[in-house]
């Protein structure tokens, strides 16, 4: 039976009524079908799209949903069953408090949180349209830089210990988004969505892939889902907030100490003014050149935090 073929605008207007998710879908969904992960076609100088299994499977992946709108965030994902993940994380020496299997909650208005220079309340979670990856959710609408540091420190760890891909994620709402990707506890490479490189290796996509693109296909290529969440903290307790808890098959919460010398003391506008002022001395030439060597510098700390043994 043949498949019906839709326009790459109506599979992008299934995102849902915000124009962000649908713009993402539009960017993504021919450089699927060129990577073979999607079957397309041309017809009247039009890409269709088969709405078919495939395109179901991958319309579940992704992580718009989970970054529109956020102020800050940063998570890590790992590609490892969650009960291997969940038992190496609960005996580190990075975890003040580890609780397995906990009831995520549908999102809510005005949810109460605190922030805290000395721990994180995280979540792992596994997702039903993933389920071969563990995803670490750190923080949600606000960020310091210890953060990158840190999912890039489980990441790496991660990443070498069950020797897999692992990538760490997060946002300063003053650079975008940024994607560090771990393989075999080695770095791999690393993206930025508000970068203007393009992929110069890709040539099914003729060179043009922009890393705004090549940041969100990554979720859809690796086969990683993120709704919107957010993580609450009202009366003293974490609790995990998501669009669909349906579609979360398990989440422990995980207490995560932040390693003293890490620890923010001011706003994170100000760690930002400083390191701005530290790749202008350096020698950053534009906008690009200072998210390479901030990305760089995350890199290091993360290796010296592990190599230090408190993470």
């Amino acid at each position: 039976m043949n498949p019906k073929y839709l326009t790459v605008e109506e599979v992008a207007q299934r995102a849902g009524e915000d124009g962000f998710p649908r713009n993402v879908r539009r960017a993504v969904i021919p450089h699927l079908i060129k990577k073979g992960l999607l079957h397309g076609k041309q017809e009247d100088q039009h890409q269709l799209v088969a709405d078919d299994d495939a395109l179901a499977r991958l319309t579940a992946f992704g992580v718009e949903q989970f970054v529109y709108n956020q102020q800050g965030y940063s998570f890590m994902a790992v590609r490892a069953p969650i009960e291997e993940v969940a038992r190496h994380l609960a005996a580190g020496p990075g975890v003040a408090n580890y609780e397995a299997s906990v009831q995520p909650l549908p999102m809510q208005e005005d949810v109460a949180f605190e922030m805290a220079g000395d721990v994180r309340q995280a979540f792992l979670v596994q997702m039903r349209a993933s389920p071969e990856w563990s995803v670490v959710l750190q923080t949600i609408h606000w960020f310091q830089n210890c953060d990158a540091v840190m999912v890039t420190a489980l990441a790496l760890a991660l990443s070498r210990h069950f020797q897999t891909v692992a990538a760490a994620s997060w946002d300063d709402d003053f650079s975008g988004s940024s994607l560090l990707v771990c393989e075999n506890g080695e770095r791999k490479y690393e993206l930025s969505d508000e970068s203007d490189e393009v992929d110069e290796s890709d040539e099914d996509d003729e060179n043009e892939l922009h890393s705004w693109v090549r940041f969100y296909a990554f979720f859809y290529e690796q086969g990683i889902a993120l709704p919107a969440s957010f993580i609450g903290t009202a009366s003293g307790r974490a609790t995990l907030y998501v669009a669909d808890p349906a579609a979360v098959l398990r989440a422990d919460h995980i207490a995560l100490r932040v390693p003293r010398p890490l620890e923010s003391t001011g706003p994170h506008v100000f760690e930002k003014l400083g390191m701005m002022a530290q790749a202008l001395a350096e020698g950053a030439d534009d906008e690009a050149d200072f998210l390479s060597k901030m990305r760089a510098g995350v890199w290091h700390q993360a290796q010296a935090l592990l190599a230090s043994g408190q993470f």
